[in-house]
């Protein structure tokens, strides 16, 4: 056998392999390498797809258990009720406050206009509109009250427009207009507690929140 057909160098060690035969396995790993991305993209726009198909069929499901479903039929006679302490077979507010006392009335504007009304006292006094689905609409505190009296009419966008064109051309109306964003909500009355012995006054202050027909 010749020099020229031994694989062993002049040294006797084996002779390298030429650089061009590692050079082609590259492709093949990166061609393995995209696609092991390709797949696992794949598998996260899947997986996207079920979680986002999944919230859309809970939302009904959620919406049943916020506030302005759970306390929707509370208030129907006039005036606002308790919600701390919850009624009797209702839950309880998710993080009640013990420093304050919450009333509740639930309106439906399918009749026309509600007008929510509060008589101002020594202790502090916020309202809140929630729509349903959860969220605070609207928010007012004590501190626009005119004459110890807050004040305002919860009507739809529909409504509104009526309203507007049964108003005296140049006569601006004087009552505060709030528009719901759907006909069904919650109104909150929440009194803050300066001492433990004001809950009593807390108390009737928050039920004597008035949530009738503005007609």
């Amino acid at each position: 056998m010749s020099a020229l057909d031994d694989p062993r160098d002049l040294h006797g060690a084996p002779a390298a392999k030429p650089a061009m035969a590692s050079a082609t396995g590259w492709p093949r790993l990166l061609g393995r390498g995209l696609r092991r991305l390709v797949l696992l993209t794949m598998m996260g726009l899947v997986l996207a797809g079920i979680v986002h198909i999944l919230a859309v069929l809970l939302i009904p499901v959620l919406a049943e258990r916020d506030a302005a479903s759970v306390y929707a039929a509370l208030g129907d006679e006039g005036h606002a009720e308790l919600v701390t302490p919850a009624p009797a077979g209702l839950p309880g507010l998710a993080e009640p406050d013990p420093n304050s006392v919450s009333a509740v009335c639930g309106f439906d504007l399918s009749t026309g206009p509600v007008r929510v009304s509060a008589q101002t006292g020594a202790l502090p006094l916020g309202l809140t509109l929630h729509r349903r689905g959860g969220g605070v609409a609207y928010a007012i505190t004590d501190r626009a009250a005119i004459r110890g009296v807050l004040e305002f009419v919860v009507m739809t966008q529909e409504q509104l427009d009526e309203h507007l064109a049964q108003d005296e051309e140049g006569e601006t109306s004087r009552e505060l207009r709030v528009v719901a964003p759907a006909p069904q909500g919650l109104i909150v009355a929440r009194v803050m507690l300066r001492r433990a012995v004001d809950r009593g006054e807390a108390e009737a202050l928050a039920t004597s929140v008035a949530c009738t027909s503005a007609d």
